[in-house]
């Protein structure tokens, strides 16, 4: 690579200087990557499409059949001499068919083929593209993949053809989805994640995709070319960078616009064109020798920590928290004791889940849920990232929603009455939710901040109604204990210890969504009410 960009920037001497600024802008509108469920409705629309399509390549190809029917009927002997011109017009048979076309077939026949094609459809189309993802939602998107990307370590190359986690789907990424995650990329001044997509968007830019990428969608090949050339530039300068200055940036900004000025383009093709004949396994191990170590919650996420063990985390039948587990106990797991973390397995009925699930959707009373990690100075949590969607039970009209919190409280040993609310939540394209804690710490937080909910998060219930393939685990990243999603358990854990005080180590993240859909119903359960309830934690 090294010896790449020196010769590209050798080109930087004999470029005069140019500068320019693109800004880009999106109204609100709904956002549709949040939730896989949400993203059915995307595949509904473009099925819709594509029969809007079919109707149109149907109405189309009768046009075209009518117009090469009258090609034919127009076909006659070549002439290759003026004078076999002048004796084929010479006959009337000849002569006065060609003058009436003329005057009569042709204006028409123009007239035929400018004529718009099935209108119906197309308005249809445009309709339906009203309701299409915005600039934002793709943002969404561009995000979770770029997270899986990050968090799994994933190659663009495996993603491209269909790789997930080491294994094969039958999926691929195209060039222009791959320009996207590179521009993605590289407008967040990620030039080393930017270079290996633009790498596979001029790979997968060929015959004859590619001609329908540059005539219909405008991507031409040689605008990916001039952007990949920058990335490498701005790459070779960033390696040893840990953080760039507005001024570092405009500089190379001017330094990347000047090599790949139009009058130097065929340089930069003939240099990428060299660059490209290597093998991508060389690319990725280079790129990996320049790789940050994971995190600890990157590693939480691969699945890299030891499995916890010790002879006090055991596997029971929970017959104490309440009297009705006396009769009916639920198997229990306990993962941590300090703080105390509890698996129960099989505790949710699939009736209940898709009794809340129907009302969400076809009610549509699920609405977009942020990742808060962050408070401003009036305690008030600031929004980062959209990530799920979320929808709120209240009360105990619906009979999932009061069988579902006794259940919590036969597992917690916790009072419930005060607040029986419920969070349905369904994750998006690589969603996910940062570490953070539950607890609030009111002592620093405003007078009255979260009385009406009766104090601070004493506990979390947490119950997964869906399995999922990939990705999606809650991790706690000070303990190092990662649970995998799995249809119809439920995790509890005790945010404060027995004198009311936040416990740090239960900070968690949810890992980003790889493959599936992942859906959860939580509650967080109050202090002031468990006054008579709350177990001993040290």
């Amino acid at each position: 690579m090294k010896s790449f960009v020196f010769q590209l920037s050798l080109l930087l001497i004999f470029v005069p200087k140019n500068f320019g600024i693109d800004e880009n802008s999106s109204e609100e509108k709904m956002i549709y990557s949040t939730s896989v469920m949400s993203m059915v409705k995307l595949l509904e629309m473009e099925e819709s499409l594509k029969a809007n399509l079919e109707a149109y390549v149907q109405a189309m190809q009768s046009k075209v059949d009518k117009i090469k029917l009258y090609q034919e009927s127009l076909k006659r002997e070549s002439f290759n001499t003026l004078a076999e011109k002048e004796e084929y017009m010479a006959n009337p048979l000849n002569a006065f068919p060609l003058v009436r076309r003329l005057n009569q077939d042709w204006p028409k026949w123009l007239r035929y083929l400018k004529l718009a094609i099935a209108t119906k459809n197309t308005k249809e189309m445009e309709l339906q593209l009203k309701s299409a993802p915005i600039d934002d939602d793709l943002n969404v998107a561009l995000k979770g993949m770029t997270r899986i990307e990050k968090f799994y370590n994933q190659h663009a190359e495996d993603l491209s053809k269909g790789f997930l986690l080491g294994r094969k789907f039958n999926s691929h990424l195209t060039a222009p989805d791959c320009n996207a995650l590179a521009n993605f990329h590289y407008n967040q001044s990620r030039f080393s994640e930017s270079t290996h997509w633009y790498r596979m968007a001029l790979r997968l830019h060929e015959f004859p995709q590619g001609e329908l990428y540059e005539k219909v969608l405008g991507l031409k090949r040689k605008k990916i070319y001039k952007k990949y050339a920058k990335a490498l530039l701005k790459e070779s300068l960033t390696l040893d960078k840990v953080k760039i200055t507005s001024t570092e940036k405009s500089e190379w900004d001017s330094m990347a616009k000047e090599v790949t000025r139009e009058d130097n383009y065929d340089n930069v093709k003939k240099l990428i064109d060299e660059y490209l004949t290597g093998d991508e396994k060389i690319f990725q191990e280079e790129a990996a020798k320049r790789k940050r170590k994971p995190t600890k919650l990157e590693r939480g996420c691969r699945g890299e920590w030891p499995k916890i063990t010790s002879s006090q985390l055991t596997c029971r039948y929970n017959k104490e928290t309440s009297p009705f587990l006396k009769i009916a106990p639920l198997k229990l797991e306990f993962l941590s004791l300090q703080p105390l973390v509890l698996l129960y397995h099989e505790v949710l009925y699939e009736q209940e889940f898709k009794q809340m699930r129907d009302i969400a959707i076809f009610n549509a009373t699920m609405q977009d849920g942020w990742t808060y990690v962050n408070f401003d100075k009036n305690g008030k949590p600031e929004p980062q990232d959209s990530v799920v969607k979320m929808v709120t039970f209240q009360g105990t009209t619906a009979p999932f929603t009061l069988s579902i919190n006794r259940r919590i409280a036969d597992m917690s040993g916790l009072e419930m009455l005060e607040n029986m609310a419920l969070y349905l939540t369904n994750y998006g394209l690589g969603g996910h939710f940062g570490k953070h804690v539950d607890y609030v710490e009111l002592a620093d937080r405003p007078p009255g901040f979260f009385s009406e909910y009766g104090g601070d998060r004493i506990a979390t219930a947490l119950l997964y109604a869906t399995d999922v393939p990939l990705g999606g685990t809650t991790v706690f990243t000070k303990l190092k204990l990662s649970i995998e999603p799995k249809k119809g358990n439920a995790l509890i854990w005790f945010n404060l210890n027995h004198a009311g005080d936040p416990n740090p180590l239960t900070e968690h993240s949810v890992c980003p969504v790889v493959m599936g859909s992942r859906w959860t119903i939580s509650k967080w359960i109050h202090e002031r009410q468990q006054v008579f309830k709350k177990p001993c934690l040290a």
